[in-house]
């Protein structure tokens, strides 16, 4: 009898996946720990630990069934073969939203007024932050083959591990070239580091978590210069980056995959997952909880919507050499992607100059940036929907198709 040919990939990401697991499952245990032992020390216990704790434990489980699933391919058992393709019902979208919208209220009402919020923000973080990503993820994929289950676990898997793995590396690389050309301009004119000499020296005497000495530093944070350094790494830097590599499993499975729509359906899967790690990565910001993840909820649009688009852009290049199709959408998805980050930095800057009261060239922009976003929102929302129906009309019934290994 002729051994099975070992799988390669298979190994190497049930490898990634368990050490993927392993280090936010020891998150989750220090985490627990850290709190058990300021409860019983009779110390409050702070909400952002046991945040991380049940988010930390949460990733590491999918994880661990991502890992799962791989080690069935790797085995060869037709568990890994079978179709994990799904449609998002009316019902399911109408109780995704009302359990979503509950526990966020019920929440923001928690952080505000309960002294429980260790014990309860962390039971409600996760579907607070999940259901939101579960719908658009739906509304992505419908009636869209995904492929099969090693398939979508790998890209789902990597989107949570690898991919953020390298998008910080060449994060901070970019962070380095802004800074190197920070520090150009400043070599370029003299006086701006003895103004910064001054300003250091009076904050550390002021206290540098003082409200006086961040006034002191408010005028030169929200001078034009910075706010157009601080565009540019997280307006266009960081948008050519992620829009690259968010959709990696894509790249990787490129010649498997049978259609532009399947590019597009793991392209989805692959921004849901990175949304949800980021979203997760964040949510233990306890002030303003229930703002900051309905706030988030358009930023998982954002990495779905462009993350699909890119995926069935790959496809359409690599199996039908459409390049400049693939250029024009890379394009059009950094576009959206940094004017989202562009109206979120404005926004901030904003928030500053109001809450010093200083005045500056963003008085008065805060509104504005409010309803772009929402606006924005919306157009991404549009766009994934009529994206969807065109990605629906281009699959072509297949006749006693054989499974693609």
């Amino acid at each position: 009898m002729k051994s099975s040919p070992t799988h390669l990939p298979s190994l190497l990401s049930s490898l990634l996946f368990v050490l993927g697991a392993l280090l936010l499952l020891s998150v989750a245990l220090l985490m627990g720990i850290t709190a058990l032992s300021a409860f019983f020390s009779g110390v409050d216990v702070e909400a952002r630990q046991t945040i991380i704790l049940a988010v930390s434990a949460f990733e590491g489980s999918i994880l661990l069934i991502a890992a799962f699933i791989s080690v069935q391919k790797f085995l060869h058992k037709p568990l890994a073969e079978k179709d994990s393709s799904f449609s998002i019902s009316v019902s399911q979208i109408v109780i995704s939203l009302v359990i979503a919208a509950a526990v966020i209220l019920l929440g923001s009402w928690i952080s505000a007024n309960g002294r429980v919020n260790w014990l309860v923000l962390p039971v409600l973080t996760l579907p607070a932050v999940a259901f939101p990503i579960f719908i658009l993820l739906g509304l992505g994929v419908r009636k869209i083959p995904l492929g099969t289950r090693w398939q979508t676990s790998s890209v789902f898997g990597m989107a949570m591990t690898l991919v953020p793995f390298i998008l910080i590396f060449l994060e901070i690389f970019a962070l380095l070239f802004v800074l190197i050309i920070v520090v150009a301009f400043l070599i370029s004119r003299p006086e701006l580091p003895l103004e910064i000499q001054r300003l250091t020296e009076q904050v550390y005497i002021l206290g540098p978590e003082s409200e006086a000495a961040q006034a002191l530093l408010l005028p030169l944070i929200t001078k034009p210069a910075v706010i157009a350094v601080a565009l540019l790494y997280f307006a266009v830097l960081v948008p050519m980056l992620e829009e690259l590599f968010k959709p990696l499993g894509v790249w990787l499975f490129a010649r498997q995959l049978t259609s532009r729509a399947q590019g597009f359906a793991l392209g989805a899967l692959s921004g849901s997952a990175y949304a949800l790690i980021e979203t997760l990565g964040v949510s233990a910001q306890t002030a303003d909880w229930a703002t900051l993840l309905l706030s988030r909820i358009g930023t998982g649009m954002l990495h779905i919507t462009t993350s699909a688009l890119m995926g069935a852009a790959i496809i359409y290049a690599i199996q039908e050499r459409r390049y400049w199709s693939l250029l024009g959408t890379y394009a059009l998805s950094v576009s959206l992607h940094g004017l989202w980050n562009g109206l979120a930095i404005l926004y901030s800057f904003a928030t500053l100059t109001e809450h010093f009261e200083q005045q500056s060239i963003l008085n008065g922009i805060k509104l504005p940036t409010i309803i772009g976003m929402v606006i924005l929102a919306v157009v991404l929302l549009v766009i994934l929907l009529l994206s969807n129906r065109k990605m629906r009309g281009t699959i072509i019934p297949a006749v006693n198709e054989e499974p693609i290994l």
